[in-house]
């Protein structure tokens, strides 16, 4: 296997022993052969691991399993896996998602072709069925004219593109010293974008896929579809970093960091009123007045950072800071 061509696939896994087996065979699928798949077992407690190793049994494709010795999340379960991975271009694969047979084929053309810092390409959320939740064909429609990461960066910060760990293929050398951040709390649940920004911000060309090649598979019980927790906040907090980060550096960017960070406080606020939307309005602005609206989110809502803000979220903010008890009948009604 020339080393050059070869893909790391790096799939993390924990307790899904019940899902894996379709990932694998759509590994064992693919018409391109130029690739390793490291499966690193995050100490699951059930038998995903003697699963695992029951489905390789048969496949032709080179893969090693490493087993880590405590459960230590998928952050730092994809950093070992990488720091293993022996190819020239990297690929982080969710243990029960499914690519299309022609998936790395077309990837590895576009690599060979136009020698760009990464390759994406479109995907669709199916559940555990197979069937189609949601694609995405239309939010990717004017990217195949975009060859420029800032450009890309700045469609994906404004919500004009949808990218997540498993529809970026990386080469390895754009990564170095770029890892999953494992140790910073703030990251759960949004270690993928969180990581997929940083990686961007150091790219210089991309090379995307006009094609769905892989489908996004939502579970029951899911971190995308778990019961609501305040955790999710942290997306605003990585936001807010990137946006101290870049507002003298590069205004531009500063703006649109800042612009997702306060619509990222409206979403959560209006996800958690959704969550709860059996309790009286009373009792759920009160929940928000003691958990969201903190000291450090009231800070975000200052009238001087809202001034990229769309008139109608201006609006929301405003009610949300001083009146959330209007601001959750509304966002019932609506």
């Amino acid at each position: 296997m020339e080393k050059d061509r070869m893909i790391s696939i790096i799939i993390p896994f924990y307790n899904v022993g019940n899902y894996v087996k379709e990932t694998i065979k759509s590994l064992e699928s693919q018409i391109y052969r130029e690739f390793e798949v490291i499966f690193v077992n995050d100490a699951s407690t059930d038998k995903s691991l003697e699963i695992v190793k029951n489905n390789l049994k048969n496949v032709t494709f080179d893969y090693k399993i490493i087993d880590m010795q405590k459960n230590t999340g998928p952050s730092a379960a994809r950093n070992k896996g990488l720091s293993e991975a022996k190819g020239k271009y990297i690929f982080f694969l969710d243990s029960d998602d499914i690519l299309s047979k022609d998936m790395m084929e077309k990837v590895m053309c576009k690599f060979l072709y136009d020698d760009p810092d990464l390759v994406f390409f479109k995907f669709k959320r199916i559940d555990e069925n197979g069937r189609i939740i949601q694609n995405y064909n239309e939010i990717f429609d004017d990217v195949e004219k975009i060859k420029k990461s800032r450009d890309i960066i700045k469609k994906y910060i404004d919500l004009g593109i949808f990218l997540f760990t498993g529809n970026v293929v990386y080469k390895k050398e754009l990564l170095k010293d770029i890892y999953f951040n494992e140790n910073n709390i703030y990251c759960y649940y949004v270690e993928d974008q969180e990581f997929i920004i940083r990686v961007l911000l150091k790219s210089t060309k991309v090379g995307y896929i006009n094609l769905d090649l892989i489908g996004y598979v939502q579970r029951e019980g899911s971190i995308m579809n778990s019961q609501f927790n305040l955790k999710r906040f942290n997306k605003v907090r990585v936001f807010n970093d990137f946006y101290e980060q870049y507002s003298e550096i590069d205004i531009e960017l500063g703006r649109l960091f800042l612009k997702r960070r306060n619509k990222e406080i409206l979403w959560i606020t209006r996800s958690y009123i959704k969550s709860v939307s059996n309790q009286k309005n009373i009792h759920i602005s009160r929940s928000i007045k003691e958990n969201i609206l903190t000291i450090e989110t009231r800070s975000y809502l200052k009238w001087k950072y809202l001034r990229e803000m769309e008139a109608k979220h201006k609006i929301q903010i405003f009610l949300l800071k001083y009146f959330p008890y209007l601001y959750v009948r509304i966002s019932k009604i609506i």
